[in-house]
């Protein structure tokens, strides 16, 4: 069994044992709620180590929170007015016991934004596979699993008909309030007292990039045009349906080396869903599929790594979940998690350009 904590401005469960749905949350696309997750593995090796991330189950729990008695119906908390005193929203419970457990253990913990097509046990199963297949290490001390926190917008888990792309392009792009409204709170709770031992990280998987994109944007609305607090240490785009150009304009990615430490782009020419989305959807030139257009005039802290030679898992995947299901990839990224090596230096990389592009060797 895998534990991970969820944020969702989805429908919510309309009875019993129903799960959240494709639509957003019945106050509005702004309007998230917290909770925990458990996904039961249905196999597993001798080790108990899950065998297949496709089959499973999931039971969740919303947490949570206080609010006063004289509240009107409809009213939106934190939004049409201040918080009570007394009050504790679910997000800072939640938020809080998550800082309780990074201060006890000195874990990490990983934000997931997942992509195109997932309903929500699905974007809660591949929160807890991340979970599972990343193990970091640092110094002598033993591998741990990070923690991880998935928000998962209303995508509708279904890839036909063709408009389905286009609706859940733009429900990412509606999400991002809800996620600039989160990531806020979530800095509010690093700020609480010292800084755990544990990092920070933050990892988007294809259309997941674009809904990054208006949560980087929307942010940066709610702090009425200040420069935006560092919250990670790393970033990974991986597979990202988002413009090749992204980073050169503020009106895209431009602003995410702020909140950055560093950032990586995992890239594959051989996707075949970002080719899709490229010569079907009209969206050009993305930058899952090669990159950063140009490396100049943008920040040092981005770096590229080629994932052509380790893309193929299965037909139905496009050469577009590499990122959870290769090895070769899987432990490059944790090596990066790791933050002990030079980039140069990775084992089963060959480097392109010092300090900027790399590739993975198969």
């Amino acid at each position: 069994m895998t534990e991970v904590f969820f944020a969702t401005n989805r429908s919510e469960p309309r009875a019993q044992g129903d799960s959240f749905g494709g639509r957003f949350n019945s106050d509005g696309p702004h309007f998230y709620e917290v909770g925990r997750a458990k996904v039961t593995w249905q196999s597993s090796d001798a080790l108990g180590r899950p065998t297949s991330p496709d089959d499973y189950s999931i039971s969740f729990q919303l947490q949570a929170s206080t609010r006063p008695e004289n509240e009107l119906p409809g009213d939106t908390p934190e939004l049409h007015r201040k918080r009570a005193d007394g009050e504790v929203p679910g997000s800072v419970a939640l938020f809080s016991d998550l800082r309780r457990q990074m201060a006890e253990t000195g874990r990490d913990v990983i934000l997931y934004i997942h992509g195109f097509a997932n309903d929500f046990e699905n974007s809660v199963a591949r929160a807890a596979w991340l979970r599972e297949v990343y193990q970091i290490k640092r110094g002598d001390a033993e591998p741990f699993h990070p923690f991880v926190f998935v928000f998962s917008w209303p995508s509708d888990g279904k890839t036909i008909p063709p408009w389905k792309y286009a609706s859940d392009r733009d429900d990412a792009a509606m999400s991002g309030v809800a996620m600039a409204r989160a990531l806020r709170r979530f800095v509010e709770f690093l700020n609480e007292g010292e800084r755990c031992e544990g990092k920070v990280h933050l990892m988007a998987h294809s259309m997941g990039n674009w809904a990054l994109r208006h949560a980087i944007l929307g942010m940066r609305a709610l702090l009425e045009g200040q420069r935006l607090p560092k919250i990670f240490d790393n970033v990974f785009l991986l597979a990202a349906d988002e413009d090749e150009d992204c980073f050169e304009s503020n009106e895209k990615l431009g602003i995410l080396p702020e909140i950055a430490r560093k950032i990586h782009v995992y890239h594959s020419s051989g996707d075949r869903a970002l080719e899709v989305s490229d010569k079907t959807k009209f969206n050009m030139d993305r930058l899952g599929s090669a990159g950063p257009r140009t490396f100049s005039g943008i920040s040092n802290r981005i770096t590229a790594i080629d994932c052509g030679d380790v893309d193929s898992t299965t037909f139905s995947h496009g050469n577009h979940q590499y990122y959870r299901l290769r090895q070769e990839v899987i432990a490059d990224i944790t090596t990066v998690l790791g933050g002990e090596k030079h980039p140069d230096e990775f084992e089963g990389r060959k480097v392109i350009e010092p300090g900027r592009r790399y590739r993975i060797i198969g």
